[in-house]
């Protein structure tokens, strides 16, 4: 399936949009492939760009005294935004990384108003995602700091399982707040309660 199909099957699943707007997104849209290893932006740099995942998985990642802290992971049908949030021309804190080869939407900000001029009722639908993507931070963020190690592995595991087949686990225990070793004794722990039941 090509990138642009790929992106089409996303974009169909919007119900309030018809035939004809959902054809002009995706005529209007950019989607390239990038390499597994591709660094997408680093720390410092200036990006007007985001991207939406259509295949393939993003690590985003910050370095502190010399060590990659991983902060999220991308994959299908999830986006990033540069410019939202920390406003325009402010230099990257992270980099974006990609683990996978991944099919990519990218677009600018540029971009973006010129397709909400063409489908106006698409504002409605972007402010719902801005609204929803925040509500799902701030619980995320609330869950990690009053969650121990093990509860931080076991909600991953229900909610996202597959990083575990697809992302190196010295990266899930970054993003956990954990050493490799903690995770390896965590998951070894959390099988033996599975099986004693």
């Amino acid at each position: 399936m090509s990138g642009k199909a790929k992106l089409r099957a996303i974009i169909d699943q919007i119900e309030m949009l018809t035939t004809e707007e959902k054809e002009l997104i995706v005529d209007r849209v950019v989607v390239n492939r990038f390499e597994k290893g591709t660094v997408l932006l680093r720390e410092g740099q200036i990006s007007p760009q985001c991207y939406l995942v259509l295949e393939g998985c993003i690590r985003e990642y910050s370095l502190k005294d010399g060590e990659e802290k991983t902060t999220a992971f991308y994959t299908e049908g999830e986006g990033t935004a540069q410019y939202i949030g920390r406003g325009k021309d402010q230099p990257s804190d992270h980099y974006l990384e990609c683990l996978e080869d991944c099919d990519l939407m990218v677009a600018t900000e540029s971009m973006e108003d010129q397709i909400r001029q063409l489908v106006p009722r698409l504002d409605l639908l972007i402010q719902e995602v801005a609204k929803q993507r925040l509500e799902h931070y701030r619980t995320a963020m609330n869950a990690f700091i009053h969650s121990s190690p093990e509860e931080r592995y076991v909600q991953l595991m229900e909610t996202k399982p597959f990083l575990f087949h697809r992302v190196p686990h010295h990266q899930i225990a970054s993003y956990l707040g954990m050493k490799p070793q903690s995770l390896s004794r965590i998951r070894r722990r959390v099988v033996e309660k599975e099986q004693a039941k």
